[in-house]
């Protein structure tokens, strides 16, 4: 009895030993393939996004597909359209060329008759241009007559004038006198003398010689000397202006002194006419 259950103990030793031996191998092969079919839920997931991106990408690429397809449907209409227009055109062109070998012989007597216009037009051109320079010197001309007859108007009022001198300093010297001026006159008119300044303008003046042009009516007179010889028109104060009427010819201003000494004065002269 006892040798028949320790028989029996051995026999169920050894085959729970190959049991748990069986059992620990299955176990790690249950392990590596629940790692594997991890591994590859991991690869179905990751390739399932994949599939989502592309795909959202193919809608994406139908739309702009689509509305491609639709603006080269609108360009191909457009081009149609355009193709018709071009067609008509080009009926009106050849209508043109036929009517212009109609006409070609009546554009050769044309040309004729516009180069002979055209010839005229030149030559008129020409008479215009001529007219023109004319008109432009005839109007310098008409300015410059202008200016002389206002010029000329001012004479009897004696509003034109000429400065001789201007605001110069004159000394009699020795002699008691000295010329201050001698211009030729045109007109009658008078000369206007100022005094600025004199060193002792109660013994100073003036004297005026007028030497008569030819135009003036004078057969026993060559000139005057206004006062008269050795003597002057004295300065009233300083300043002062003495006007002293002349006739055309040549007018001679002087500075004199009663003084035995030289004086001195500062004179101008002006004309008037």
């Amino acid at each position: 009895m006892i040798v028949v259950v320790i028989v029996l103990g051995a026999v169920l030793g050894f085959y729970y030993a190959q049991t748990s031996g069986t059992i620990s191998g299955l176990n790690q092969t249950v392990s590596s393939q629940s790692s594997q079919i991890q591994s590859q839920s991991s690869q179905i997931q990751s390739q399932s996004s994949q599939i989502q991106l592309q795909s959202s990408q193919i809608q994406s690429q139908t739309t702009q597909i689509a509305s491609d397809n639709a603006k080269i449907a609108n360009l191909t209409s457009t081009v149609s359209a355009l193709q018709s227009h071009v067609s008509t055109l080009q009926s009106q062109v050849s209508s043109l060329k036929s009517l212009i070998s109609s006409v070609t012989a009546k554009d050769a007597q044309a040309n004729q008759t516009i180069a002979s216009l055209n010839s005229q037009i030149s030559s008129l051109n020409g008479q215009i241009s001529s007219l023109n320079a004319q008109i432009t010197y005839d109007q310098t001309q008409i300015s410059s007559l202008q200016t002389q007859v206002a010029s000329l108007q001012a004479i009897p009022d004696l509003s034109e004038s000429t400065k001789e001198v201007t605001s110069q300093s004159f000394s009699t010297g020795t002699a008691g006198y000295v010329e201050v001026v001698s211009f030729a006159a045109n007109y009658a008119g008078y000369v206007l003398v100022s005094v600025s300044s004199a060193s002792d303008y109660t013994n100073e003046g003036i004297s005026v010689q007028v030497t008569y042009g030819s135009n003036v009516n004078s057969p026993n007179y060559g000139y005057i000397l206004m006062p008269l010889e050795g003597y002057y028109y004295v300065f009233g104060s300083v300043p002062d202006a003495m006007p002293i009427p002349v006739t055309p010819g040549t007018i001679t201003v002087y500075l004199g002194t009663a003084d035995t000494s030289a004086q001195t004065a500062t004179l101008s002269v002006t004309y008037y006419y």
